[in-house]
């Protein structure tokens, strides 16, 4: 790992598009009221509770590729890091049994922005798996864009925004 400089590979434009219609989505949650509670008063987007109000939804996306990216983001179904016995491990992201593929799908896109921005992604050194990252966060852009295309609210709050 190299705190001056990204590895090679790393697809630098890829992350920061990722990053930032992430990042902007977010906003639009929090600004529309999709808030988590929280007891030190910290402002979370609820990722879980836009999942149920966009449940059965993605079949109404009109995007291009759309349901490629999500079958695409559940084959690739990245892990999240746990701490076990005091040492770094991953594990599975295993859905839950009344999780609709929404849910599910938007819980892998936040494990995915997880890993890649808190830091999970590069314990063991440099990104050893770049190909697998490149796909991980294509499928992302594309879900964001369609659940973009889901919720009004949100779409008209990134809208104003611009």
């Amino acid at each position: 790992m190299n705190f001056r400089h990204p590895p090679s590979g790393l697809d630098r434009d890829l992350v920061f598009k990722f990053f930032w219609k992430f990042s902007v989505f977010e906003c639009a949650l929090k600004g529309q009221g999709f808030l988590k509670p929280r007891k030190d008063e910290r402002a979370e987007a609820d990722w879980e509770r836009f999942g149920q109000v966009i449940k059965r939804e993605f079949n109404k996306v009109s995007i291009s590729g759309f349901k490629g990216a999500v079958d695409e983001l559940c084959r690739l179904a990245p892990k999240c890091q746990v701490v076990r016995d005091g040492h770094l491990g991953w594990k599975s992201v295993d859905r839950g049994t009344e999780e609709s593929d929404e849910g599910y799908t938007l819980r892998l896109l936040k494990v995915s922005r997880n890993n890649l921005f808190h830091g999970g992604k590069y314990p063991d050194g440099d990104i050893s798996e770049v190909a697998r990252d490149r796909k991980i966060l294509y499928a992302g852009l594309k879900i964001l864009d369609g659940c973009y295309e889901l919720h009004a609210g949100v779409k008209s709050q990134i809208n104003a925004a611009a």
